[in-house]
């Protein structure tokens, strides 16, 4: 019988426990795939895993490799040395680590390695080697790119017989000017050409890759432009009442001032048509609390804005589908405007979603809040 106290069995049997643990954990790291390299404060690596040396080409990876390793990729520097002074975890999706004469694209992260007292003792490495998954994404791409019709020539195809088919309802309307009926049937067959070229137009605007300007702009001017491109500003309709909150001290953001328009005009037209004319819509702006960190360890600050409406707001289930292409609750929707919105939001490095809620009271004064809230962040320009 083994007895815990002071000395004696308790301290033979805690050797091999922690041996075990040891070389437990030893083992783990080195079945892993992806390459592990353990620094100390010093810059030193402590422990290199074999899936690293494979990948640096290198039967020991000592500190002179480390460093020359280090010197080739200054990005990892800068992130070891971030995590070695900050504790901050950090990480890139999609970099490309120069090994001697050839790059490797791998995904990487550094994070703090902790002591048993919580002090940052060094940092821990960790390289996913992406070249297999490029590889095959590519050769996939490949195969579809040869198979598949860009939204430019689909657009070509699809707009060329609609061209046809609008002319010859304009001819037959003008053949039979006193025809009732024939009137009617030309008019149903011009509106649907006319929405088809306007579908066409929006997938296009969607699928295309766009080039956007880099200019330091005020948020507030964009959201005014909206709305007076909406019709409501400076002056809304007397039945619509807009609400702006908005807070004067903001930075400005990086980006392209007519496709931020473009992008809060969708949102503003959202909310016009949810109030049926008549209704509050409110504007809010502020700093975003939450913060990102960049690769060179520095906070990355974002602004938010909400556009608010007080209309019958839209049940769960609708709201989790709002950024579904061609997913609409309106009549004559398209589904395609808040994916555009959406997309351009993300190409500006920030985000758009939506919320059940509103400026509107609760329903018969229970249940679900009425209306909606479109939340987007977006990075300052000051960092």
């Amino acid at each position: 019988m083994i007895r815990f106290g002071a000395g004696g069995a308790e301290e033979s049997a805690a050797k091999p426990i922690a041996s075990s643990r040891l070389n437990l954990w030893r083992d783990i790291i080195d079945s892993l795939p992806d390459a592990i390299i353990v620094v100390a404060r010093d810059g030193t690596p402590l422990t290199v895993n074999p899936a690293a040396e494979t990948l640096f080409g290198m039967s020991t990876v000592a500190h002179r490799q480390f460093d020359d390793l280090l010197a080739q990729n200054s990005w990892l520097r800068k992130m070891v040395n971030s995590c070695l002074g900050s504790g901050q975890t950090l990480g890139d999706p999609d970099a490309l680590l120069a090994v001697g004469p050839r790059s490797v694209a791998v995904r990487a992260e550094v994070s703090p390695l902790l002591a048993e007292d919580a002090r940052n003792d060094g940092a821990i490495v960790l390289l996913h080697d992406l070249s297999h998954e490029k590889t095959a994404a590519q050769a996939s791409e490949t195969v579809e790119s040869s198979m598949r019709l860009s939204p430019a020539g689909l657009a070509h195809e699809v707009k060329n017989p609609l061209t046809g088919i609008k002319g010859a309802a304009e001819l037959l309307a003008s053949m039979y000017p006193g025809d009732g009926r024939a009137q009617q049937y030309c008019t149903v067959i011009l509106d649907g050409v006319n929405r088809i070229a306007a579908l066409v137009e929006q997938v296009l605007s969607v699928s295309s890759p766009q080039r956007l300007a880099r200019d330091p702009i005020n948020i507030h001017q964009v959201l005014h432009q909206a709305l007076r491109m909406a019709g409501l500003y400076p002056a809304a309709p007397q039945s619509v009442r807009i609400e702006q909150d908005f807070d004067p001290s903001l930075p400005e953001v990086v980006g392209d001032a007519a496709a931020l328009e473009r992008a809060f005009l969708n949102l503003v037209k959202n909310a016009a048509e949810a109030i049926g004319g008549k209704g509050i819509i409110k504007l809010h702006t502020r700093m975003e609390n939450e913060f990102r960190m960049t690769a060179e360890g520095r906070r990355r600050q974002f602004l938010r804005v909400e556009v608010s409406d007080s209309g019958p707001g839209m049940a769960e289930a609708d709201v989790a589908q709002l950024f579904t292409p061609f997913f609409t609750t309106k009549p004559d929707g398209t589904g395609l405007g808040l994916v555009l919105s959406q997309r351009i939001i993300a190409l500006h490095g920030g985000r758009l979603w939506a919320s059940a809620g509103g400026v509107g009271k609760r329903r018969g004064g229970k249940g679900a809040p009425s209306g909606m809230t479109f939340k987007v962040t977006l990075p300052t320009a000051v960092q």
